[in-house]
């Protein structure tokens, strides 16, 4: 995986072209079993699938303790389930280990940053080949990247990088999602 970093747009169409609005329709994919059917650990003790979320939308946010980019855009994370959590919305912070490595990071370091950061959404430690198929998708190997799944588990946006842009276009796409 490269380091974090900004990119430069959002990827909101299933086929990864950029858009200036994020387009909201039925065309899109639904996420693979393979990726939505996978056994995720919770920072808090237990597991979770993603499928295990279908009803309701759901962001799924690769980030690290290590990636500024990732610090800058969780006030954001965290003010979308203010907004939305009680409305079905749900933020789940997949952890993806030390830069560089296969390794994870400890429970113990994510709780403590969790808890630094005021965090009010799941954690979870997501195995480095879910990670790769997630990045796969955004076309792109970096952190943060955040990934939004409707109701029906379509994958409805990609973003990538923590940015004020991009933080914009998933904004107004959970917005659109939201409102459906």
């Amino acid at each position: 995986m490269s380091g974090c970093g900004s990119a430069p747009a959002a990827v909101n169409q299933p086929q990864a072209n950029t858009e200036e609005k994020p387009a909201v329709g039925n065309n899109y994919p639904v996420l693979k079993d393979d990726i939505a059917d996978v056994d995720i650990d919770l920072v808090k003790g237990g597991t979770m699938k993603i499928k295990d979320y279908r009803g309701k939308v759901v962001l799924l946010n690769l980030w690290a303790t290590w990636c500024g980019p990732c610090r800058e855009e969780m006030p954001h994370l965290i003010e979308l389930k203010k907004k939305y959590g009680d409305n079905g919305f749900e933020v789940i912070g997949l952890n993806v280990g030390f830069q560089d490595t296969d390794e994870p990071e400890p429970i113990d370091d994510i709780q403590a940053f969790a808890k630094k950061m005021r965090l009010n959404y799941e954690l979870a430690r997501i195995q480095p080949d879910v990670t790769k198929k997630l990045q796969k998708i955004a076309q792109i190997s970096a952190v943060p990247e955040s990934f939004l799944v409707d109701r029906e588990g379509r994958l409805r946006g990609v973003f990538v990088g923590g940015g004020p842009n991009v933080i914009s276009k998933l904004k107004t796409t959970v917005d659109r999602v939201m409102a459906e």
